[in-house]
């Protein structure tokens, strides 16, 4: 066991003794709720911010980062959710960021988390993927990605993580208002935009059709636990149009509603 280990079985024990429910009989579903994607309201479960669980002291507040985890019930299955989750673009702010990205998603796994739905916002590098596309990731390139936070002897995929089955739930479940369809992924730490004029065209050779700023590390340390992933990204800007952050935002807002209902239909087949 190394030390991230342990501080993350700290976490988790913190967590239960908040939610006494949520024992080791319980096997919940992992969530990490990207922009537009926020499946849970918080009447519906229990609240803990991220400053509250051991580890994360000093995490400093980022607007629009709720940076909370979330403990409830959603279509009648235990689930825990990540809101607002710790980016590795973080990172030349706080070195302790690597740490606390590994920690935010190994101490799901150390609740019990066997499956775990990763959603996130990314932009398209072709034309097939239009803004509100959804991009069930099927594979990742990692060459272009900042270092992860993982140890040595940690010798995994992350594609390893990658499940067949909840793929294909996630395509089966699509909606006729959602275009859902299986691409590569290609993480770039940010968090500033890639450039769209050398940048988008020499990504786009990789193969990879999406590119984003997270979704990686959550899959690398799903492939050490043998857990099953599922990545999940709504295109909010096309391959070639100027970036807009604020743009970006509400682009994913708007189809909170579909992108809720599309989630609520996967978990309730997990």
């Amino acid at each position: 066991m190394n030390p991230r280990q342990r501080e993350a079985i700290t976490a988790a024990n913190f967590i239960r003794g908040l939610c006494p429910w949520l024992n080791e009989s319980i096997t919940p579903i992992g969530l990490v709720l990207g922009t537009g994607w926020d499946v849970i309201r918080d009447d519906e479960a229990t609240e803990i911010p991220f400053q509250h669980i051991p580890g994360f002291n000093g995490l400093e507040h980022i607007d629009g980062h709720a940076r909370k985890l979330l403990v409830g019930k959603i279509a009648g299955k235990h689930v825990v959710a990540l809101r607002g989750r710790i980016h590795m673009n973080e990172a030349p702010c706080d070195i302790n960021i690597p740490r606390m990205v590994r920690l935010q998603t190994e101490m799901l796994f150390q609740l019990g988390v066997k499956n775990i739905i990763v959603t996130s916002a990314v932009g398209s590098l072709d034309q097939s993927l239009e803004v509100g596309s959804i991009a069930v990731i099927d594979g990742f390139v990692t060459v272009y990605a900042p270092e992860m936070p993982i140890w040595a002897n940690e010798f995994y995929s992350p594609e390893d993580a990658i499940s067949l089955r909840l793929k294909v739930i996630a395509l089966q479940e699509q909606l006729d208002e959602l275009d859902v369809k299986a691409v590569g992924h290609v993480m770039l730490r940010g968090p500033f935009f890639e450039g769209r004029k050398y940048d988008k065209p020499l990504l786009a050779t990789s193969g990879a059709k999406v590119v984003g700023m997270s979704m990686l590390p959550e899959a690398c340390i799903a492939a050490i636990y043998g857990v099953e992933f599922l990545g999940l990204g709504f295109v909010t800007n096309t391959h070639f149009e100027t970036h807009s952050h604020e743009e970006n935002v509400t682009r994913a807002k708007k189809s909170a509603a579909l992108l809720k209902d599309y989630l609520i239909r996967i978990i309730n087949r997990i």
